[in-house]
């Protein structure tokens, strides 16, 4: 997949998070503004209500005259006006009363709210009108329209650059296995194409009936088959890590029989070996799994083993250890060697698929066991702890 192809699916994550974010804190914000002015309007018509009822409770009183109306306090930006049957205004505190028609219940004029009710006294009634300007509770709500529709702009912007970074961290494990995948077509390809080019030349040689060599030309036709038998063996059997049945296993036992299989390759360097097994280990898994981890690792320890090396392996609190003398693994090297077909010589040969230490560490991801490489001065160590 090219950059540009990334780019836009980078874009296209941006996009689909920012809108996500936008439409829930938009809803959000909402929310909050629907609730606050619901929850003043309410305040507001419980207020002139209770106000209207305690008039209510004074006129209803024979002895009461409206001098009793006037202690009752009202809030600022309140007004109260009576007015009796005949539409005159007998009474008003805070301001004259504008009301052209008589009117129960709630009612907008203007910027004002206005409750009315309508009051029986003997065989008189009255109107009695409480009202509340809303100037500053409208410029309150304008301002906190604006405070939230500023914040969701704010948050959504740093929604949209996050979103942007964040979608480069999403994208990044897909786009490192799409870069993965191209070098290992990239590696198959070539090292197919060798060993079918040496099958070719040699075949080809045999062709023109040139049988001075054809042992020579048969037997490296030999070891190219051999070759990219083994690989497509390999990339076959990683296809299938972890889906054959699972036993206890006695890796102690199993380790000694991988030993035992490469000893004559050990003696032909005449390599050291040396075995601690400090401690038994028993784990649950597919038995060819651990094969191939130990004789993978083991054929690693081997190859890049010097003649008359040392191999040292040590079984202790749940981990196994392999370090062999041979060449040091360079440090920045050490998250390289488990790459498909890596190798730290870039001229590629026949020796091997390249693919050992890979499939040790598919292995050991798929049952979680921790692999650690150390090297030194003398030695290269693989450790696995189960």
């Amino acid at each position: 997949m090219k950059f540009d192809q990334f780019l836009k699916a980078r874009i296209k994550i941006t996009v689909l998070i920012s809108l996500i974010s936008t439409f829930i804190i938009a809803a959000f914000s909402g929310t909050i503004y629907y609730f606050y002015k619901e929850q003043i309007v309410y305040g507001i018509t419980d207020e002139l209500k209770s106000i209207a009822f305690e008039i209510s409770k004074k006129l209803d009183d024979p002895v009461t005259d409206f001098s009793a109306v006037e202690q009752i306090r009202i809030p600022p930006d309140t007004y109260l006006c009576v007015f009796n049957h005949n539409a005159a205004m007998i009474f008003y505190k805070g301001k004259l009363c504008e009301i052209n028609k008589h009117f129960t219940g709630f009612r907008l004029i203007g910027s004002e709210v206005v409750y009315g009710v309508k009051i029986q006294k003997s065989f008189d009634y009255y109107h009695v009108y409480v009202g509340k300007n809303l100037i500053k509770v409208l410029v309150n709500l304008e301002k906190l329209k604006f405070i939230l529709f500023y914040s969701t702009f704010a948050i959504s912007t740093i929604i949209l650059v996050l979103s942007f970074l964040i979608s480069k961290r999403i994208l990044r494990p897909i786009q490192e296995t799409v870069e993965k995948q191209e070098r290992f077509t990239q590696n198959v390809s070539h090292d197919l194409r060798t060993p079918l080019t040496v099958i070719a030349t040699n075949l080809y040689l045999i062709k023109q009936k040139n049988f001075q060599n054809i042992e020579n030309h048969i037997e490296n036709i030999q070891i190219n088959v051999d070759y990219m038998k083994n690989l497509i063996s390999d990339l076959l059997y990683m296809t299938q890590i972890g889906k054959k049945d699972k036993k206890k296993i006695d890796i102690n036992r199993l380790l000694r029989k991988q030993i035992e299989i490469i000893r004559p390759k050990i003696e032909q360097k005449k390599i050291k070996l040396i075995i601690d097994e400090e401690s038994e280990i028993s784990i649950t898994a597919n038995e060819r799994d651990m094969e191939m981890l130990f004789s993978n690792l083991l054929e690693n320890a081997v190859k890049y083993n010097y003649e008359r090396g040392e191999i040292i392996i040590t079984i202790k609190n749940k981990q196994v250890s392999i370090k062999n003398t041979g060449k040091i693994i360079e440090k920045e090297n050490i998250k390289k060697i488990f790459d498909r077909f890596y190798r730290e010589e870039k001229s590629r040969t026949t020796e091997g698929s390249g693919l050992g230490l890979s499939i040790v560490k598919e292995i050991a991801d798929y049952y979680r066991f921790k692999i650690k490489v150390k090297v030194d001065d003398k030695y290269n160590e693989f450790i696995i702890r189960f």
